[in-house]
Protein backbone atom coordinates (compact mmCIF):
# COMPACT_ATOMS: atom_id res chain seq x y z
CA UNK A 1 0.00 0.00 0.00
CA UNK A 2 1.30 3.42 -0.96
CA UNK A 3 -0.28 6.29 0.99
CA UNK A 4 -4.03 6.34 1.66
CA UNK A 5 -5.18 5.16 -1.75
CA UNK A 6 -4.77 1.83 -3.50
CA UNK A 7 -2.72 1.57 -6.68
CA UNK A 8 -3.71 -0.57 -9.65
CA UNK A 9 -1.37 -1.35 -12.54
CA UNK A 10 -2.89 -2.22 -15.91
CA UNK A 11 -0.67 -4.14 -18.33
CA UNK A 12 -2.29 -4.08 -21.81
CA UNK A 13 -1.07 -7.30 -23.44
CA UNK A 14 -3.44 -7.59 -26.41
CA UNK A 15 -1.28 -5.97 -29.10
CA UNK A 16 -0.99 -7.53 -32.55
CA UNK A 17 2.80 -7.01 -32.90
CA UNK A 18 2.35 -6.05 -36.56
CA UNK A 19 5.62 -4.14 -36.85
CA UNK A 20 7.55 -6.90 -35.09
CA UNK A 21 6.22 -9.54 -37.47
CA UNK A 22 5.82 -12.08 -34.65
CA UNK A 23 4.40 -12.21 -31.14
CA UNK A 24 6.87 -10.00 -29.32
CA UNK A 25 5.60 -10.58 -25.79
CA UNK A 26 6.91 -14.15 -25.77
CA UNK A 27 10.23 -13.28 -27.37
CA UNK A 28 13.24 -13.98 -25.15
CA UNK A 29 14.70 -11.27 -22.97
CA UNK A 30 17.74 -12.20 -20.91
CA UNK A 31 16.67 -15.38 -19.06
CA UNK A 32 12.96 -14.79 -19.48
CA UNK A 33 10.48 -13.32 -21.96
CA UNK A 34 9.54 -9.71 -22.64
CA UNK A 35 6.14 -10.01 -20.96
CA UNK A 36 7.45 -11.86 -17.90
CA UNK A 37 10.19 -9.26 -17.48
CA UNK A 38 7.62 -6.45 -17.53
CA UNK A 39 5.47 -8.26 -14.97
CA UNK A 40 8.47 -8.83 -12.71
CA UNK A 41 9.19 -5.09 -12.77
CA UNK A 42 5.67 -4.38 -11.56
CA UNK A 43 5.91 -7.11 -8.93
CA UNK A 44 9.16 -5.62 -7.64
CA UNK A 45 7.53 -2.21 -7.25
CA UNK A 46 5.27 -0.88 -4.50
CA UNK A 47 2.10 -1.09 -6.59
CA UNK A 48 -0.77 -2.84 -4.81
CA UNK A 49 -2.56 -4.75 -7.58
CA UNK A 50 -1.49 -5.81 -11.08
CA UNK A 51 -3.99 -6.67 -13.80
CA UNK A 52 -2.80 -8.08 -17.12
CA UNK A 53 -5.26 -7.94 -20.01
CA UNK A 54 -4.66 -10.75 -22.52
CA UNK A 55 -6.69 -12.24 -25.39
CA UNK A 56 -8.94 -14.96 -23.95
CA UNK A 57 -7.71 -17.47 -26.53
CA UNK A 58 -4.04 -17.01 -25.60
CA UNK A 59 -3.60 -20.05 -23.37
CA UNK A 60 0.17 -19.70 -23.80
CA UNK A 61 0.16 -16.30 -22.10
CA UNK A 62 -2.10 -17.55 -19.34
CA UNK A 63 0.30 -20.44 -18.73
CA UNK A 64 3.29 -18.08 -18.80
CA UNK A 65 1.77 -15.95 -16.04
CA UNK A 66 0.05 -18.67 -14.02
CA UNK A 67 2.48 -18.63 -11.09
CA UNK A 68 2.65 -14.85 -10.73
CA UNK A 69 0.77 -12.80 -8.13
CA UNK A 70 -1.34 -10.94 -10.65
CA UNK A 71 -4.89 -10.94 -11.95
CA UNK A 72 -5.41 -12.00 -15.56
CA UNK A 73 -8.22 -10.23 -17.40
CA UNK A 74 -9.27 -12.22 -20.49
CA UNK A 75 -10.45 -10.19 -23.49
CA UNK A 76 -13.08 -12.24 -25.31
CA UNK A 77 -12.61 -10.10 -28.41
CA UNK A 78 -9.29 -8.37 -28.97
CA UNK A 79 -9.63 -4.58 -28.62
CA UNK A 80 -8.52 -2.55 -31.65
CA UNK A 81 -6.10 -0.41 -29.65
CA UNK A 82 -4.45 0.07 -26.26
CA UNK A 83 -7.31 2.31 -25.14
CA UNK A 84 -9.78 -0.53 -25.52
CA UNK A 85 -7.50 -2.86 -23.60
CA UNK A 86 -7.12 -0.34 -20.78
CA UNK A 87 -10.90 0.04 -20.67
CA UNK A 88 -11.21 -3.69 -20.00
CA UNK A 89 -8.69 -3.39 -17.17
CA UNK A 90 -10.50 -0.42 -15.66
CA UNK A 91 -13.85 -2.21 -15.86
CA UNK A 92 -12.36 -5.21 -14.04
CA UNK A 93 -10.90 -2.96 -11.33
CA UNK A 94 -14.28 -1.26 -10.85
CA UNK A 95 -16.07 -4.61 -10.63
CA UNK A 96 -13.60 -6.37 -8.34
CA UNK A 97 -12.26 -3.64 -6.07
CA UNK A 98 -14.94 -0.89 -6.04
CA UNK A 99 -12.27 1.85 -6.01
CA UNK A 100 -12.88 5.22 -4.42
CA UNK A 101 -11.59 8.69 -5.23
CA UNK A 102 -8.41 8.16 -3.21
CA UNK A 103 -7.35 5.27 -5.43
CA UNK A 104 -5.36 5.55 -8.65
CA UNK A 105 -4.23 3.50 -11.63
CA UNK A 106 -1.08 3.23 -13.70
CA UNK A 107 -0.43 1.97 -17.19
CA UNK A 108 2.66 1.15 -19.23
CA UNK A 109 3.13 -0.93 -22.39
CA UNK A 110 3.54 -4.69 -22.10
CA UNK A 111 6.44 -4.63 -24.58
CA UNK A 112 8.81 -2.57 -22.41
CA UNK A 113 11.35 -5.03 -20.96
CA UNK A 114 13.44 -2.16 -19.59
CA UNK A 115 10.61 -0.88 -17.37
CA UNK A 116 12.18 -0.17 -14.00
CA UNK A 117 10.65 -0.73 -10.55
CA UNK A 118 12.62 2.33 -9.47
CA UNK A 119 10.75 4.49 -11.97
CA UNK A 120 7.40 3.01 -10.94
CA UNK A 121 8.15 3.72 -7.29
CA UNK A 122 9.31 7.26 -8.09
CA UNK A 123 5.88 7.93 -9.58
CA UNK A 124 4.08 6.30 -6.66
CA UNK A 125 6.11 8.33 -4.17
CA UNK A 126 4.81 11.60 -5.64
CA UNK A 127 1.14 10.64 -5.83
CA UNK A 128 0.20 11.90 -2.36
CA UNK A 129 1.67 15.32 -3.18
CA UNK A 130 -0.34 15.61 -6.41
CA UNK A 131 -3.54 13.60 -5.81
CA UNK A 132 -5.50 15.37 -8.55
CA UNK A 133 -2.78 15.21 -11.20
CA UNK A 134 -1.71 12.78 -13.87
CA UNK A 135 1.91 11.87 -13.13
CA UNK A 136 4.45 10.92 -15.79
CA UNK A 137 8.19 10.24 -15.51
CA UNK A 138 10.50 12.55 -17.41
CA UNK A 139 14.19 12.34 -18.23
CA UNK A 140 15.60 15.43 -19.90
CA UNK A 141 12.89 16.57 -22.29
CA UNK A 142 11.46 13.07 -22.83
CA UNK A 143 8.36 11.70 -21.13
CA UNK A 144 8.01 8.01 -20.48
CA UNK A 145 6.08 5.28 -18.67
CA UNK A 146 4.24 4.46 -16.54
CA UNK A 147 1.63 7.19 -16.33
CA UNK A 148 -0.41 7.46 -13.13
CA UNK A 149 -4.03 8.64 -13.12
CA UNK A 150 -6.42 9.51 -10.27
CA UNK A 151 -9.25 6.98 -10.25
CA UNK A 152 -11.82 9.64 -11.17
CA UNK A 153 -10.16 9.94 -14.59
CA UNK A 154 -11.08 6.35 -15.39
CA UNK A 155 -14.46 7.64 -16.52
CA UNK A 156 -12.72 9.92 -19.00
CA UNK A 157 -11.13 6.94 -20.75
CA UNK A 158 -14.59 5.67 -21.70
CA UNK A 159 -15.58 9.09 -23.03
CA UNK A 160 -12.65 9.42 -25.42
CA UNK A 161 -13.52 9.61 -29.10
CA UNK A 162 -12.62 6.70 -31.35
CA UNK A 163 -9.58 8.54 -32.68
CA UNK A 164 -8.34 9.63 -29.23
CA UNK A 165 -5.82 7.67 -27.18
CA UNK A 166 -5.09 7.63 -23.47
CA UNK A 167 -2.61 10.49 -23.89
CA UNK A 168 -5.51 12.74 -24.86
CA UNK A 169 -6.23 12.91 -21.13
CA UNK A 170 -2.92 14.73 -20.71
CA UNK A 171 -4.33 17.76 -22.51
CA UNK A 172 -7.55 17.78 -20.51
CA UNK A 173 -6.17 17.48 -16.97
CA UNK A 174 -3.41 18.67 -14.65
CA UNK A 175 -0.12 17.01 -15.55
CA UNK A 176 2.85 16.66 -13.21
CA UNK A 177 6.23 15.50 -14.50
CA UNK A 178 8.39 13.42 -12.16
CA UNK A 179 12.15 13.53 -12.91
CA UNK A 180 13.84 10.12 -13.14
CA UNK A 181 17.35 9.07 -14.12
CA UNK A 182 16.33 6.82 -17.02
CA UNK A 183 13.24 5.93 -19.01
CA UNK A 184 12.29 2.45 -20.13
CA UNK A 185 12.18 1.72 -23.84
CA UNK A 186 9.68 -0.40 -25.72
CA UNK A 187 10.43 -2.61 -28.70
CA UNK A 188 8.15 -2.33 -31.73
CA UNK A 189 10.42 -3.65 -34.48
CA UNK A 190 13.13 -6.32 -34.73
CA UNK A 191 15.77 -3.59 -34.99
CA UNK A 192 14.52 -1.82 -31.86
CA UNK A 193 14.60 -5.10 -29.97
CA UNK A 194 18.11 -5.84 -31.18
CA UNK A 195 19.26 -2.37 -30.13
CA UNK A 196 17.81 -2.87 -26.66
CA UNK A 197 19.44 -6.27 -26.32
CA UNK A 198 22.82 -4.86 -27.28
CA UNK A 199 22.42 -2.12 -24.68
CA UNK A 200 21.03 -4.13 -21.78
CA UNK A 201 22.26 -7.69 -22.30
CA UNK A 202 25.94 -7.04 -21.88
Amino acid sequence: MNGAGRSFAIVPACGQSRRMGTDKLTLPWQNSTILETVIEAWLASQVDHILVVIPAQRADLRHLLAEKSIEIVPAESVPPDMKGTVQLGLAKIAETFQPNQEDFWLVAPADMPTLSPTTIDAILAQQAKFPKNILVPVCGDQRGHPALFPWKLSEGVFRLASDEGIKSLFRQNLLQEVPVSELGKDANTPQELQDLRERYER
